[in-house]
């Protein structure tokens, strides 16, 4: 019985579609044919929407133009598999064990996209006729910043994309047995620094002492991003920053999170980095973040060459919450970085992607709904919470399409997305497909 519902999740997890690396375009294709496939033995329409480097997959069953119409989110694209001898299972080969499917995308998202396309199945199965109009946009960038989803959305918006609400499954629930409504997003500016100081190496004994070192610049720059307490010292960098309202931090006291808890979510050995004066939510889901993402520089090899790098970089990110502009974040970036950067340095500052932050306005019935449904096959009633990543299409569809976003999350803190030994629990996915199955069936007598 319940087969059925889980064998196409297994053959998408076989496809290696790994949008970061030109090496996977042919399984990037391979994936869209597949879904193309499979909705279309649902009965939907199919369309391929192109993208800058990886098409999307829109499909919609449009049963009755007066009857409420949701649009569905999910990416088929994942993270690549790296690295390699980590993984306890092959990465796309799914494995069923331990109540779970071990496979890179298991969670991320192709197993979240998944249930509600199963949802539908089981829907056309046991009704005569669909009360809801299902559309759905499966993109293949969202691992590389989602670049093509603004064109999609001022091209699409006023036809393909006409909706009453929006559905996304791209995040996680508190822990096992515990469901959540997610009410806000942070926004994501993705920069890389560049220094030069000359044409190749130096030697660091024939030049030591005379030649700017683009490392030990670099280091300080870095060091004068953040200080010893987590605040960000670019200036402005809060200006606008909103604070949770008082019902917020009252949401985000009831979920109970721990140094302990994180800890061990996360796997790393201490607390740290952020604004201690604020609670752990608070840290993780409505301040803003900046971080150091890599660095590059000098030698790397076995062994010692003592040189003087000719140049340095690092990749850095910085999470934004309600209210902060990227283009603003990013120019006071660049700004305060270049001041801080010697005369006879070469500096490049690269804005590599950016997303706005986002928060739902909750006061629609469709949020009762919801509650509702989480809670007849979860045991428990959600609580809203925030997250503290980013899902660029949600910000970028609530404003072009002004309709109610509704996030849901299926997943679970430690199931490993974008690390190896990524899986989804069994156990959510097949309450995942009644919960939304029963949302479904049930919307139109909120519409």
């Amino acid at each position: 019985m319940l087969q059925k519902y889980l064998d196409p999740l297994l053959h998408l997890l076989e496809i290696k579609s790994v949008s970061t690396q030109k090496g996977y375009a042919s399984e990037m294709q391979k994936a869209r044919h597949y879904l193309g496939d499979l909705f279309s033995s649902l009965g939907f329409e199919t369309k391929i929407l192109k993208g800058k480097k990886h098409d999307a997959m829109f499909a919609q069953l449009i049963t009755n133009h007066l009857l409420p119409t949701i649009l569905i989110y999910g990416h088929y694209d994942v993270q690549p598999p790296d690295p390699l001898d980590e993984w306890k299972t092959d990465p796309f080969k799914p494995a069923i064990k331990d109540g779970k499917i071990w496979a890179r995308g298991a969670t991320d998202n192709k197993g979240q996209f998944m249930i509600h396309v199963m949802a539908v199945k089981r829907l056309l199965e046991t009704s005569n006729k669909l009360q809801v109009n299902f559309k759905f946009i499966i993109e293949g960038e969202e691992e590389i910043g989602s670049i093509s989803i603004s064109d999609l959305a001022r091209k699409y918006s006023k036809n393909l994309f006409i909706c009453d609400y929006i559905f996304v499954s791209d995040s996680e629930m508190i822990a096992k047995g515990a469901p959540s409504i997610d009410i806000s997003l942070r926004g994501l500016v993705y920069t890389e620094i560049f220094l030069e100081g000359a044409s190749h190496d130096l030697h660091s004994g024939q030049f030591g002492g005379v030649a700017q070192n683009p490392a030990n610049i670099l280091s300080f720059l870095i060091s004068q991003l953040k200080d010893q307490k987590g605040h960000i010292m670019i200036p402005g960098f809060y200006d606008e920053v909103i604070s949770p309202t008082k019902d917020e931090l009252k949401d985000y006291s009831v979920i109970k999170t721990t140094d302990k808890i994180l800890i061990k979510e996360g796997g790393f050995y201490k607390i740290g980095g952020g604004e201690a004066k604020f609670s752990l939510n608070e840290r993780r889901w409505s301040r803003p973040t900046l971080d150091v993402n890599g660095m590059t520089s000098g030698y790397q090899g076995e062994g010692s060459k003592t040189i003087i790098p000719a140049s340095s970089s690092a990749k850095i990110s910085m999470r934004l919450v309600p209210n902060q502009n990227p283009d603003k974040i990013f120019s006071i970036f660049s700004s305060y970085v270049k001041k801080l950067v010697p005369k006879g340095i070469k500096i490049k500052i690269v804005q590599h992607a950016d997303s706005l932050p986002y928060k739902a306005d909750t006061t629609s019935p469709v949020f009762d709904l919801v509650k509702e449904s989480l809670k007849k096959f979860f045991g428990t009633g959600p609580v809203f919470a925030g997250v503290g990543g980013t899902i660029g299409f949600v910000p970028t569809m609530a404003l072009a399409l002004k309709v109610p976003v509704i996030m849901v999350g299926f997943g679970l803190p430690d199931e490993n997305l974008h690390a190896p030994n990524e899986h989804i629990d069994l156990e959510n996915y097949f309450k995942g497909i009644e919960a939304m199955s029963y949302f479904y069936k049930n919307l139109p007598k909120i519409a």
